[in-house]
């Protein structure tokens, strides 16, 4: 039974799915995962909308969906401008009460190792090693600041993969052999550092987040599925890829069982993921072409051949035009085009008749903004019942946004930013959301009149919805698969497990069907009335320098994130 000094350990495998897991514990590959699942409650978790790091990590630090705690993506806009790549990384003083400063003020020990979105580092009772979009050479990665000497100098954050021997790596990816051994020895340092601390350090919580295995599946995902269909004919190149992977998750299983062990038997344990994984997408849509055709977009003149974004998608189209067009433009033309290679296309839009436009959120989810009177720079939608007729519409539309080359529909879901996300923040959010399938990104050129064409995504593996959850401990039940499981409902069954009450700003519930009967009669599920949570202050200074800002923008292009 639980108790004051009950001991939790969190294990986040960022990007974790069942569709790969499953198999390789059926074939044998992860024993310790599979006992755990065998003795413990688990089934698929529904991550954010969107399914991405920035989103969902954040609902686990605090309880909260998008709309309370504000981050959609890693990056912030500027909306009245129609900033569509965003200025400026979103960082941890965003965010308002976390989970470990919660169990913090209750006399918990914490340690919280490589949790995205943790940087800058705050106070908590116990130490903190932050985690994804901290910037190389940080001196504020750690609570408290001298806590990184207990770090090795090999200790790594993430991988890069944008600086090759000699610096910036002008294009591309390094080759699959090059990104499998530093994801590698990230996840062995990751686990050799945590091994030490669970044991040297005190604790009552203990979260780590490995996000191996999310670049694992994002750079691997073609060969991991052809590792786990046999009939597919390998070549010797694959062999050894698919056995380097296979010695990768092996390694991992291992590392998990050794961190259980140490944590003990009286302790709970819980292994989740931020989102799942599936292929990426295989066709690129274009939302802002749909809204120019259903009349709730234009374009200023048409000016042929001497207008920028005309070459810039030609190019990105046509690679092989690349050397005629050298021949033929003038020098300073090519210039403008280079210089404008990631520029908007609303610098093509006539703002003062266009409605409604698209705008990124990540991948196959996106949003429609409409241009509202002084919402926006240049807006001309009246609020009210112009702007909630005008929402109607394009949802209503969507149905018939249509893939010309097959008839699939490519919206699976259009709906009101309020109907999925509650909190101060809904009213920065894009007014229509739309999911797309799967095997569609959005994408935002105006040029020409296609609604969507092939894609060739520069990673193999995607976001998908599903996550994972599997709990297992002293008090948690061996009932098997369970459905219903919500990555928003994780932090209030994290504090419940510790014998804390649950804010009642928390959007998620306990869930009490992983737990013993007679642990709930005796620690039943207690609800805590607080004010809405006051958000720490999105000051006008960043907790990055602009060189930090810059390097941080190459390393997620790295990783394929930006574009």
């Amino acid at each position: 039974m639980a108790t004051k000094k009950t001991k939790l350990l969190v294990i986040g495998l960022d990007g974790a799915t069942f569709d790969l897991l499953q198999p390789l514990m059926d074939a044998g590959h992860l024993p310790n995962l599979g006992a755990m699942m065998h003795r413990g409650s688990w089934g698929r978790l529904d991550s954010t909308i969107p399914p991405f790091t920035a989103a969902a990590w954040s609902t686990l630090a605090t309880g909260q969906n998008p709309g309370q705690h504000g981050v959609l993506s890693f990056r912030k806009r500027d909306h009245f401008n129609y900033d569509r790549q965003g200025s400026g990384f979103v960082d941890a003083r965003q965010l308002g009460t976390t989970i470990w400063e919660i169990m913090g003020e209750a006399s918990k020990e914490v340690g919280v190792v490589n949790v995205p979105l943790t940087y800058p580092a705050r106070p908590v009772n116990g130490f903190m090693i932050t985690g994804m979009l901290t910037p190389l050479q940080a001196s504020h990665f750690t609570f408290p600041p001298e806590f990184a000497n207990k770090l090795g100098e090999d200790y790594m954050i993430d991988v890069d993969f944008i600086r090759g021997q000699t610096g910036f790596r002008q294009s591309g990816f390094p080759s699959k052999k090059e990104m499998l051994a530093p994801i590698q020895r990230m996840s062995q340092i990751r686990a050799k550092s945590c091994i030490r601390l669970l044991k040297e350090e005190p604790w009552d919580f203990f979260m780590v987040v490995f996000t191996s295995t999310d670049r694992i599946s994002h750079f691997f995902w073609d060969d991991l599925e052809s590792l786990l269909d046999e009939n597919l004919p390998r070549n010797q190149i694959e062999q050894t890829i698919q056995q380097d992977l296979l010695a990768y998750f092996h390694e991992l299983d291992s590392d998990l069982g050794q961190l259980m062990e140490i944590a003990g038997s009286s302790a709970h344990i819980m292994l989740m993921s931020d989102h799942g994984f599936g292929p990426s997408p295989t066709r690129r849509a274009y939302p802002n072409i749909w809204l120019e055709q259903i009349g709730l977009l234009k374009k200023r003149g048409v000016e042929g051949v001497g207008d920028l974004e005309y070459w810039r998608v030609l190019l990105s189209r046509q690679k092989r035009l690349k050397a005629l067009v050298r021949r033929l433009l003038p020098q300073s033309t090519q210039q403008k085009v280079t210089t404008t290679s990631r520029a908007s296309s609303s610098d093509i839009i006539d703002w003062s008749q266009t409605q409604a436009y698209w705008v990124p959120i990540y991948f196959h989810v996106c949003g429609i903004e409409i241009n509202l009177k002084e919402e926006r720079r240049n807006g001309i939608v009246a609020a009210g019942e112009t702007y909630e007729a005008l929402r109607d519409q394009i949802i209503k539309a969507s149905a018939q946004f249509v893939d010309p080359s097959n008839g699939k529909c490519i919206v699976k879901s259009a709906v009101r930013r309020e109907d999925l996300y509650s909190g101060p923040y809904v009213e920065s959010f894009p007014d229509v959301i739309l999911i797309f399938d799967p095997d569609y990104i959005g994408a935002e050129s105006l040029a020409g009149s296609l609604l969507a064409e092939a894609h060739t995504p520069s990673r193999p593996g995607e976001h998908r919805q599903d996550g994972i959850f599997i709990a297992a401990g002293p008090s948690v039940e061996a009932r098997g698969e369970l459905d219903n499981l919500r990555l928003v409902d994780v932090p209030a069954t994290i504090l419940h497990m510790m014998g804390l009450p649950i804010p009642s700003s928390f959007d998620g519930r306990v869930l009490t069907e992983i737990f013993d009967p007679a642990f709930l009669q005796t620690q039943p599920v207690r609800m805590h009335d607080v004010a809405p949570d006051q958000l720490l202050p999105d000051t006008s200074e960043s907790a990055y320098s602009n060189e930090e800002e810059a390097q941080l923008g190459e390393r997620l292009r790295g990783l394929g994130y930006l574009e």
